[in-house]
């Protein structure tokens, strides 16, 4: 509990110095006389005066304030410091010293991001995994293709090249290649896809269905086959065949396409379901060795064909009880053949066209135990709740199939500190963009005020971070420092939006705002922010309750 704590006051310590520090440094460029730097309201409990200004920190360590000469116009100035107190300088040196504080936290996450980022020197190599049939790159990208350059930029990772098809819906993307040691150009189209993200943002991003990782040899066994007939089961994971081990499916693929009829050993992992193992903890799925003799039809050509064992991509390895699909009749083991009298080629296909497909009645081909059946049901809708409360409807397709996936060995990043730095600037801008919008949706009502939290909460997501070490720490900071930045540009009078505002007003009418508007102003502005941290306190209080 005390790391826990210790933690929480470094988190809030280390941001409210930087966001004062801002005010500070330009107070003093601009050579206003600052009086004291706290860190922490109420009493002080310890500091140091150095020149003209008290460095100090106080009582409670929820905040802090820079306190310049003349900040309060009521307050007495000796003569010759009036050139140096805050209201005697010129409105746009005000204005610089007030706003510097939102910017630097702001721009603070960029070095905490870029720290975080720098961290992280492996990437994903460029390299295609797996390739998704029914998708732009069928046909033209083939699994171990390793992509060097799109649209004549290089591409160092498969991070950078999912960024580069996702930019691109729709556009042509011209790629340049290595495929077995040899260069080669595709172009392909990546087809758009509409995201739906929390706060109502709608995205369209281009998919081409490729991935990293390549698939584990598990199998589907057709009925019948001479996979069936050698006693080969459905999802067995393939470990050898024909006395040479087999890690990838894409390994088993070219073993089964050079055979030619001759009785070949095969190796395999096969699960067993364990229910209620672990005392009823969970269910369980062991992996028990077996050995098969599979003799495949003679012949050249596609292996699956002659063998009868395929990627278990389109078979069903699990449906709940209570769902409309179990009702129909799919159960494991099931093969989908079609949708809606379409033949379908890849789970992902399957998974889109029913979940964008609305409630309508959906009628599904599959083959099961040697025959095929048909049935039809609708995808329910299914509430939930996302991260910032909002109660919102979205269709549940729960079956699921199971294509385990090997990623490829990492590799060091050829220029990480500019790599760092790119993913820095990103981040902070989509955090930026995030923060903003939800406070946006908080004000129009869409977002609901169960959302707000106050100390309380950011010290439960300290704690709860802290198994992720100084990375999670840093990344924690920089959300945070986001949204006391935001926050403090709000136009309520006592934040730092405020006293722009008075500024932006005084621009306007070209004299200052009358010292008893800004101060009736100012306990308004206190009046709403005691309101909102009770409100705080409340949603804090609350979430503890329920175990949050």
């Amino acid at each position: 509990m005390l790391d826990d704590l210790a933690r929480f006051i470094a988190l809030i310590g280390a941001l409210v110095f930087v966001h004062e520090f801002g005010h500070f440094v330009w107070a003093k460029v601009f050579h206003v006389k600052v009086l004291k730097f706290s860190l922490g309201f109420g009493p002080r409990v310890f500091g140091v005066r150095h020149l003209e200004t008290d460095y100090c920190v106080s009582l409670v360590p929820l905040g802090g304030f820079v306190k310049m000469l003349g900040e309060d116009p009521s307050d007495p100035i000796p003569p010759e410091d009036l050139p140096r107190a805050f209201h005697s300088q010129r409105l746009w040196k005000r204005f610089v010293i007030v706003l510097a504080g939102p910017v630097l936290s702001l721009t603070f996450p960029i070095l905490l991001y870029f720290v975080v980022f720098l961290g992280r020197t492996e990437l994903t190599p460029p390299v295609i995994g797996t390739v998704v049939p029914g998708f732009p790159a069928e046909g033209r990208l083939l699994p171990g293709d390793r992509v060097l350059r799109a649209n004549g930029h290089a591409i160092a990772s498969f991070e950078a090249l999912r960024e580069a098809v996702a930019a691109s819906p729709g556009v042509a993307v011209r790629l340049e290649l290595e495929r077995e040691g040899h260069p080669l150009t595709v172009e392909l189209t990546p087809e758009e896809v509409t995201l739906e993200r929390p706060l109502d943002v709608v995205e369209r991003v281009g998919r081409a269905g490729i991935a990293s990782g390549m698939a584990l040899p598990v199998v589907g066994v057709r009925e019948g086959s001479a996979a069936a007939t050698a006693g080969l089961k459905t999802f067995d994971l393939v470990i050898m065949y024909a006395g040479t081990p087999v890690r990838r499916m894409l390994d088993l693929e070219r073993a089964m396409h050079q055979s030619r009829g001759a009785t070949v050993p095969l190796g395999y992992l096969r699960p067993r379901r364990v229910e209620g193992a672990l005392g009823g903890l969970g269910d369980l799925e062991l992996l028990e060795p077996g050995l098969a003799q599979l003799t495949p039809e003679p012949g050249t050509g596609d292996g699956a064909r002659r063998t009868g064992l395929e990627s278990a991509d389109l078979y069903v390895s699990d449906v709940p009880a209570e769902s409309p699909e179990h009702g129909m009749g799919l159960r494991r083991g099931a093969r989908i053949v079609s949708l809606d009298g379409r033949p379908q080629v890849s789970w992902e296909r399957v998974r889109e066209a029913l979940l964008t497909g609305g409630r309508r009645l959906r009628t599904v081909r599959f083959a099961l135990e040697g025959r095929e059946a048909e049935g039809a049901f609708a995808v329910r809708p299914e509430r939930f709740v996302d991260e910032l409360g909002q109660a919102l409807l979205r269709p549940s397709f729960q079956t699921e199939h199971w294509v385990p996936m090997v990623a490829e060995a990492r590799i060091p990043s050829p220029s990480p500190v500019s790599d760092a730095l790119r993913s820095a600037l990103r981040e902070t801008s989509e955090a930026l963009r995030f923060t903003a919008l939800g406070l946006l949706r908080l004000v129009e009502g869409r977002v609901p005020l169960s959302t707000v939290g106050g100390p309380m909460m950011i010290y439960d997501v300290t704690r709860s971070t802290a198994g992720e070490g100084v990375w999670g720490f840093l990344w924690l900071m920089a959300l945070v420092s986001i949204n006391l930045g935001l926050l403090n540009l709000l136009p309520i009078p006592t934040l730092d939006g405020g006293h722009l505002l008075f500024f932006a007003v005084e621009a306007a009418l070209r004299r200052p705002v009358p010292l008893w508007v800004r101060q009736a102003a100012s306990a308004l502005g206190l009046l709403f922010l005691a309101v909102v941290m009770v409100l705080a306190f409340r949603n804090d209080l609350d979430r503890r309750s329920v175990g949050w």
